[in-house]
């Protein structure tokens, strides 16, 4: 079992750090997503923090329930400290939520469950 889940953590990295919104850095996602009136998850963490790991089927089923609507972005702060700094991230996972304008409207440190993500989306109208 512990092999499976190894190598699915395995191939999910690699599909997301080849994926182009990987590529087009923070600063092209916030601004993509501003121009297409959409909100955006920011999921601060790291390769390899078993929290973190936890939280990347949440993070599909969110970028596949709310396409449209939430851009869901991964930031490994291993790789980008300047992004962890940016928005305050001690204590990793962190998840940041920003508004369609780009203002933080909710932040959670540490795993966060997609039946917990749900009731803060529809809050702010998403």
């Amino acid at each position: 079992m512990m092999k499976r889940f190894i190598v699915f953590a395995v191939l999910f990295n690699l599909y997301v750090l080849s994926s182009g919104v990987q590529a087009a850095g923070i600063d092209d996602v916030l601004s993509k997503a501003r121009k297409e009136g959409e909100a955006v998850m920011l999921e601060l963490g790291s390769v390899g923090c078993m929290p973190c790991e936890k939280m990347k089927p949440v993070m599909e089923k969110l970028r596949t329930n709310y396409k449209g609507k939430l851009e869901v972005f991964f930031v490994d702060v291993k790789k980008d400290r300047d992004s962890a700094q940016r928005f305050g991230v001690y204590i990793i996972p962190t998840q940041v939520f920003l508004d369609k304008s780009g203002k933080e409207i909710h932040r959670h440190i540490g795993y966060y469950g997609y039946e917990e993500i749900v009731p803060v989306l529809k809050k702010a109208g998403i």
